[in-house]
């Protein structure tokens, strides 16, 4: 780690130009480097044995929510760089289907195009992310962990009212919930044991050891991730993604208890995979008995819903097979097929998502040169899923490849419109952002 400036009148200190010899002179590099391997596309002929037709839709779903965020961290002063906090935007963009249908003519979305949104509703969250202490916290990590709290019990406290809902099972008889556990005392020179939140209960408990405050919002156990001198940078990540699925669970929570005939008719759209990551991942287990409760009388799944994702291995793999797809052709990935072809693995030792995906992931092909890699929610996670296992698949696809956007390659327009209204760009929203923020902070 070379050093840096501090005072302004010294250089940096440069990399060393002659480092990478000794590396590529050594021969444990070399004999590492040799024995691995990477991913090959399979052939074509186990390729086209895997492949399935696109089912028909019904035409039951009308109408499109679209759930996306965006984040950016801030420097707030030059003299002092490490202090930074982070900036979330993030929520739900719900547009009529049939107002989508001539959007997708137009080079450019514009202002006008935006009235056609029914609603759109923008949760905003600023977070410390280091050396910086929020109001009335006696350290840095218990600012940042109330602060996530309160910003879920602010308004009409809809986020905290998901995230219990999720946790205790609420969809279930009251003799039927669930607890929830904080493993630990968040604060980590306690030694105190775990901490048991219920149905009903407070959402703010006493530690019995050290008497810290514990918020529900510690369930997501984003504590374990955050150090008073290191900061909290390596939870925006999974915060941002927990909270674009707590959206998801707000509406899908309002929709059951007050309309749930309409539940059947929308498709929720998330950009990214199905999944919580990282120290939120236990999330993924109530998520998964949610999914396979949404039933009507009948038995009939009516959750419609989809992940796309822009990036990554598995969008990476399915440009590389695409001109092999068929027009309408749907390929499930399979735990054998993604440990072999996409990501380096021993198929026979463990599921692919197991503690993380409510969902199957499967590469699809529409019938204008698109190929998208979704996620749908299923109840099989035995790394063996087929088309019919995926709730609603036929219906949620069909709606999917018809909203195709052309601005972008394999982009969506809610997708795109959604990340229109929600991201924060590095120039200018990071740097008047920082500039808001050194004005508005109290303190020197």
């Amino acid at each position: 780690m070379p050093y840096t400036q501090i005072h302004g009148r010294r250089p940096f200190e440069r990399a060393s130009k002659i480092g990478h010899t000794q590396i590529i002179n050594s021969e444990l590099v070399k004999s590492f480097l040799d024995g691995c391997s990477l991913p090959e596309p399979p052939s074509e002929e186990s390729l086209s044995d895997l492949l399935e037709a696109l089912p028909d839709g019904t035409g039951a779903i009308k109408t499109v929510i679209a759930i996306d965020g965006g984040l950016t961290e801030t420097y707030i002063r030059p003299e002092f760089p490490s202090a930074s906090i982070a900036f979330m935007n993030f929520g739900p963009l719900l547009l009529k289907l049939a107002h989508l249908k001539d959007l997708d003519r137009l080079t450019f979305i514009g202002p006008d195009d935006m009235r056609a949104l029914k609603e759109v509703h923008r949760y905003t969250l600023v977070l410390p992310t280091r050396a910086v202490l929020a109001r009335g916290a006696q350290t840095f990590s218990v600012g940042v962990r109330r602060s996530v709290h309160e910003f879920l019990a602010s308004g009409d406290g809809r986020l905290l009212s998901a995230l219990a809902w999720l946790l205790f099972r609420e969809w279930k008889k009251p003799d039927e919930r669930e607890t929830w556990a904080v493993p630990r005392c968040p604060d980590p020179s306690c030694s105190g044991g775990k901490l048991v939140f219920r149905s009903g209960g407070p959402d703010v408990q006493e530690c019995g050891s050290c008497g810290t405050a514990v918020y529900l919002a510690d369930c997501l156990r984003l504590y374990e991730r955050i150090d008073d001198e290191q900061g909290a940078g390596g939870i925006l990540g999974y915060l941002l993604t927990a909270l674009e699925q707590l959206v998801l669970v707000h509406l899908i929570m309002f929709l059951w208890k007050n309309v749930p005939e309409m539940l059947g008719e929308v498709l929720f759209v998330k950009d990214g995979p199905l999944a919580f990551f990282g120290v939120t991942a236990p999330l993924s287990r109530p998520m998964r008995e949610l999914m396979d409760a949404l039933k009507d009388s009948s038995g009939a799944s009516v959750i419609h819903l989809v992940g796309v994702e822009k990036s990554g291995p598995f969008v990476e793999h399915a440009a590389l097979i695409e001109k092999r797809l068929g027009d309408l052709s749907v390929l499930v990935l399979n735990n054998e097929y993604i440990y072999r072809y996409i990501v380096p693995g021993d198929s026979a030792a463990k599921v692919f998502g197991a503690n993380t995906y409510y969902g199957a992931k499967v590469v699809f092909r529409g019938d204008s040169q698109d190929t998208y890699v979704a996620t749908l929610p299923t109840a099989r996670h035995d790394g063996g899923p087929s088309l019919e296992d995926l709730y609603n698949a036929g219906e949620v696809l069909q709606v999917v490849r018809k909203l195709r956007c052309s601005m972008y390659d394999n982009a969506l327009i809610p997708v795109v419109l959604a990340n229109h209204l929600v991201s924060l760009s590095d120039v200018p929203s990071s740097e008047i952002l920082a500039k808001f923020a050194k004005k508005t902070m109290a303190g020197p």
